[in-house]
């Protein structure tokens, strides 16, 4: 799944979610603090600004998904479908890396 398909799939999920992907290693102010960002990480906002969900990679080099806040259980289909969308997601770009890998070596 394209990062943009993914993002689209995501937003139609319910009009309050956003998607944020990073181009590149910064900086950015996520609520009320700054907060480190690499390159390729995603994070799914509520109202653009609560941040829920983050895609990252770890210091050795594994993508991660991390939950950053909590649902109640009139939420859970939200989440469930989100869940299932970042699986779909995170195992093509996996996918995608270890052909890429194959290629190089």
């Amino acid at each position: 799944m394209k990062f943009e398909d993914f993002k689209s799939e995501i937003e139609k999920i319910d009009d309050k979610l956003s998607v944020e992907r990073y181009d590149e290693d910064q900086i950015v102010m996520i609520g009320l603090t700054l907060q480190d960002r690499k390159a390729d990480d995603v994070d799914i906002f509520i109202n653009d600004d609560v941040p829920a969900f983050r895609i990252f990679t770890d210091g050795n080099g594994n993508r991660l998904f991390r939950i950053e806040i909590g649902f109640d259980i009139v939420s859970f289909d939200i989440l469930l479908r989100i869940l299932d969308l970042v699986k779909k997601y995170m195992q093509e770009e996996q996918e995608l890396n270890n052909a890429t890998y194959s290629k190089e070596s």
